[in-house]
């Protein structure tokens, strides 16, 4: 009966090939890649030249995005009160008006928020 899955004979015959090839395989990964890699681009805002430049850049953009994250956190707050407010008038516990005038001070307050967004990013820039 046999015990083991494979025998000793057939191991050690194909070891050398096996070695070989992990040997490559050691060998090719250790070799530099020559890939064609794409220039770093510089920030969008400018910034200047030197390192301290670029850093200024990239934090002007930091700045702009977070603006862009609080005007989609400001949309989303202003839809989910639109939407409860709207449940709330389907079951009778609220008025159209108290709704219409959720929705309209919501877009005021988004194109506020817009609108100085916009504002900031051209004096920040």
């Amino acid at each position: 009966m046999k015990i083991l899955f494979f025998s000793l004979r057939q191991w050690s015959t194909r070891l050398p090939s096996r070695l070989g090839a992990a040997a490559l395989v050691a060998w090719l990964s250790c070799q530099p890649a020559y890939a064609d890699l794409p220039t770093v681009e510089p920030p969008s805002s400018g910034g200047g030249s030197g390192l301290t430049g670029q850093i200024k850049g990239y934090l002007q953009d930091g700045v702009v995005l977070g603006g862009l994250v609080l005007a989609a956190v400001a949309f989303i707050y202003v839809a989910s009160a639109a939407l409860a407010t709207f449940a709330e008038v389907r079951e009778g516990k609220s008025s159209w008006m108290t709704f219409a005038a959720i929705v309209v001070v919501g877009v005021v307050l988004l194109v506020a928020i817009i609108w100085l967004l916009g504002k900031s990013a051209s004096i920040i820039l």
